[in-house]
């Protein structure tokens, strides 16, 4: 018999109220935390599909793009080109290097050498002196971990500016990823401040009134339950072993005659034991109610000693959940790979990743291809005869 095994409280009309949420409460968590294990899957599985697939190709295609910058690079230096003409091929250029500066796949003289042409289309700041350009060379080494670390202050503050309703933008204050506590106190000063321009200028002396009125009540609300939450703790920390006991004193093997009953309750009591030793005490009340289950007024009395406190902390276990979901979901750029969708499922992953595989891999084709055309300075006279030649993809 599994924890999953466990029966919580059989449907009945004479259950109360506490039982009732306490069950729903219960299915909640279940639900999540297979959804939880399904992202968690989806996101190694993709993490490592990207390093063995994706990334290389995306090394190997900002190689091609850094030949094609070369290469134009060289033609402008050593061949004679049409005004016109080089207006268009400078343009090209500039996008080229400007896509390329500070990457992390180029080697140390790639790199060199894009520094020394976004300096000349004036893309950066030209470097005072030879020891400045070494100095972003020898930096270079940084900047993927620096590009993760961006992606993943975006990736939060998408999710944070989406759960209180504002644009990202509104969250213009730098994010500590090792101290989220400081950034979370940012966001409730800045919510406090305009919800207090909006009271002072929006609203009139007897608006002000009723909203503060308002205000009012619904702070005392959270304060209440912020209080209940921790009496909830504190009796959750107490409780262990008391209910442990009561689990060990109503199904001790030892106790039982018939062989097949004392096999099934050597195995409660082992999870019990487990449950004890590892503190889980959703294991632990799940098998007291398991235990009672035939004496309806024992279930009863559990419930009224108990159940309530222990709702709440189900009900902050299910926030927690939901916000490690959320927190793998919005990890990811959907809208950047096509995806518009109000609601992912882990299958979704799968999908965007296909989809972003498939067009690294076009990408790569079409610039491979691109750069060959660039060889022919004969072929790319004709190109440059295009007015969209600087920003085509085709």
């Amino acid at each position: 018999m599994s924890n999953l095994d466990l029966s919580i409280y059989q449907t009945s009309e004479k259950l109360s109220a506490q039982q009732k949420k306490f069950n729903r409460l219960l299915e909640k968590i279940e639900q999540l935390q297979m959804v939880l294990a399904d992202w968690q899957q989806a996101q190694k599985q993709v993490q490592e599909d990207a390093r063995d697939e994706l990334l290389p190709l995306y090394r190997q295609w900002h190689h091609v793009l850094f030949a094609q910058l070369e290469t134009l690079w060289q033609y402008k230096n050593t061949h004679k080109i049409a005004k016109t003409y080089l207006v268009r091929l400078d343009e090209k250029i500039s996008i080229l290097a400007s896509q390329l500066l500070n990457n992390p796949n180029l080697s140390e003289q790639q790199h060199e050498l894009t520094l020394i042409i976004a300096q000349h289309y004036e893309l950066i700041e030209e470097s005072a002196d030879a020891e400045e350009v070494s100095s972003h060379v020898n930096d270079h080494s940084h900047q993927a971990h620096d590009a993760d670390e961006m992606m993943q202050k975006q990736a939060i503050k998408e999710m944070i500016a989406d759960q209180i309703g504002v644009p990202v933008a509104w969250l213009d204050f730098d994010l500590d990823l090792n101290n989220l506590d400081a950034f979370m106190e940012k966001v409730k000063d800045k919510l406090d401040r305009e919800e207090a321009n909006f009271i002072q200028n929006q609203l009139n002396e007897d608006e002000r009134d009723e909203y503060q009125k308002f205000a009012e009540k619904e702070k005392k609300k959270i304060l209440k339950k912020q209080t209940q939450l921790e009496e909830a703790k504190k009796m959750a920390g107490q409780s262990l072993k008391s209910i442990y006991s009561k689990i060990a004193a109503l199904i001790h093997p030892d106790r039982e005659q018939d062989e097949q009953k004392r096999i099934e309750k050597t195995e409660l009591l082992q999870q019990a034991n487990a449950a004890l030793e590892e503190k889980d005490l959703l294991t632990l009340l799940k098998l007291r109610v398991f235990t009672a289950q035939g004496d309806q007024e024992q279930a009863t009395k559990i419930a009224n000693e108990h159940l309530k406190s222990y709702n709440l902390l189900l009900e902050e276990q299910i926030e927690k959940l939901q916000f490690e979901i959320d927190d793998i979901i919005y990890s990811f750029d959907w809208i950047g790979s096509g995806f518009y969708k109000q609601r992912f499922k882990p299958v979704d992953l799968t999908k965007k990743y296909q989809r972003d595989l498939a067009d690294i891999q076009a990408k790569l084709l079409r610039d491979e291809k691109r750069l060959n055309d660039y060889k022919d300075f004969d072929y790319l006279k004709i190109l440059l005869k295009s007015r969209a030649f600087s920003w085509s993809f085709e």
